[in-house]
């Protein structure tokens, strides 16, 4: 019984977090004041990679660096304004971003049936946006966003799992689409939007990631006579 209770003892105290590596492609879409909304026809390729820390059975940490595009245009107008606005713009970006995520099912348990959970993630994130035109871009170029969305995930044997995510990013501008306020009573002006309504964009993708075990304690076995007393 001694040897049996320092084993489990030893056991508990080695077993350590466990990290992974992955990558995740998929498509990147916007809505402002040119597009209302998820649009799932306007989707533009984006890739992300990631470095994920799994703390507790339901709570995992995430550092992420997307590269994609947002783009929208007139073409379909919602409204009145964008019949005459025939506005566009397209916009390469890099976002990194740092994400808790929850998960709902114990899927991770060597004991269990199941091997996969939805799951709900949030946080905070920096874009950095990159082909802005000095003379009519008058924004940073680094913005904070929020990102947050949902998800499924999937273990494949004992170091692979599969996910598929969407994402939605609030930022806290009016003008990723180059629409915003504008002079109401000048009707040669037709480039402006609503000011209130703040842009947003979405990423919707497929991960695979690698999953590292490690063991953070060093145990060395050293022989001890009284317990075999």
């Amino acid at each position: 019984m001694p040897i049996l209770s320092a084993f489990l003892l030893i056991q508990t105290l080695c077993l350590g977090q466990k990290t992974e590596y992955g990558v995740a492609i998929g498509g990147v879409s916007y809505a402002g004041d040119l597009y209302r909304g998820y649009e799932l026809f306007n989707q533009s390729l984006g890739v992300q990679g990631l470095y994920r820390i799994n703390f507790e059975k339901d709570v995992s940490f995430k550092l992420a660096l997307l590269y994609g595009k947002v783009s929208g245009d007139d073409s379909k107008p919602f409204d009145a304004l964008g019949v005459i606005r025939n506005a566009s713009f397209s916009r390469s970006f890099v976002e990194a971003s740092a994400t808790f995520e929850y998960h709902f099912l114990d899927y991770k348990n060597q004991n269990s049936t199941i091997k996969w959970t939805p799951y709900f993630f949030a946080g905070f994130g920096l874009t950095k946006f990159l082909n802005l035109d000095e003379q009519n871009d008058n924004f940073s170029s680094i913005q904070p966003v929020l990102p947050f969305g949902g998800g499924i995930k999937h273990l494949v044997g004992k170091q692979f799992s599969v996910a598929v995510e969407f994402g939605a990013r609030k930022t806290f501008f009016d003008k990723l689409d180059g629409i915003s306020d504008g002079d109401v009573f000048d009707k040669t002006n037709t480039q402006f939007g609503n000011p209130n309504d703040k842009d947003w964009y979405h990423f919707f993708g497929i991960s695979l990631s690698y999953l590292i075990y490690k063991i953070p304690c060093q145990y060395k076995y050293v022989p001890n006579n009284s317990l075999y007393k």
